[in-house]
């Protein structure tokens, strides 16, 4: 396995930060619910995540798991903490909209907050949210894991037939994997599984901006084809004589 990664480190590598080539990593992080309603509920998050982006909320408890899909209407910077060698992170809270309001789900949820809100809900506050009070927002006593799921986007700043450099805004932990995917400019999507390689701080750059080394580990033959092609035109690219 060793001498692989050496291997692949030896790929050549191409700059192609001026073509606009962007990744998309499928993330999970465990976030806290600081309050919900029937309409959305707002989350504590160590990532900025951007407005109108869609995600998906897995609220896991011991007898089942409720999914919810919301998108992104306000996020804000509001606290830090002291990561395990001291650095600061960022801590988010963001709001997100419901974006499924059929009457299974809203019944699903309107049980969730009822039974969770406990001292926090006077019965006739139980009573009204089944009838779609969908504005008013409760804290909830909640000690199972909230999964938060979705896409964040990077610029590709580097490429090599065995991986990439991306920017990032927030750290990442070496040895991480994800399902990732690459669009090409001729708008082939190349998707992959990715191993953080190295999570670099740019010194003397913008402050909170880290150069984000992904080996790729595991990819389709028909995707490593593609990735094989475009490789082969930044070669060509690179070869062809400048003009006078």
């Amino acid at each position: 396995m060793e001498s692989e990664r050496q291997e692949k480190r030896h790929y050549e590598r191409f700059i192609v930060d001026v073509m606009e080539i962007n990744s998309k990593l499928i993330f999970a992080n465990e976030v806290e619910i600081l309050d919900i309603s029937l309409g959305g509920v707002s989350v504590r998050v160590d990532r900025r995540l951007n407005i109108g982006n869609e995600y998906t909320l897995k609220i896991e408890d011991k007898s089942k798991t409720i999914s919810l899909s919301g998108a992104v209407v306000w996020s804000r910077l509001s606290d830090a903490r002291k990561g395990p060698d001291g650095e600061m992170i960022p801590i988010y809270t963001a709001g997100l909209k419901f974006s499924d309001s059929s009457e299974e789900k809203v019944a699903e949820l309107s049980n969730f907050i009822a039974v969770r809100a406990g001292d926090f809900l006077q019965g006739s506050d139980v009573c009204e949210l089944t009838g779609l009070r969908l504005n008013i927002r409760y804290n909830v006593n909640h000690h199972g894991k909230v999964i938060l799921g979705g896409p964040a986007c990077y610029r590709v700043k580097k490429l090599s037939f065995g991986g990439m450099l991306i920017e990032s805004s927030h750290e990442m932990e070496v040895e991480d994997g994800f399902p990732m995917e690459v669009s090409l400019p001729d708008n082939t999507v190349i998707s992959f599984y990715g191993r953080v390689a190295s999570c670099i701080d740019t010194v003397g750059q913008e402050k909170g901006r880290f150069d984000v080394g992904i080996e790729f580990t595991r990819m389709s033959k028909k995707d490593t084809n593609s990735l094989r092609e475009f490789i082969g035109t930044l070669r060509s690219s690179n070869d062809s004589p400048s003009l006078p």
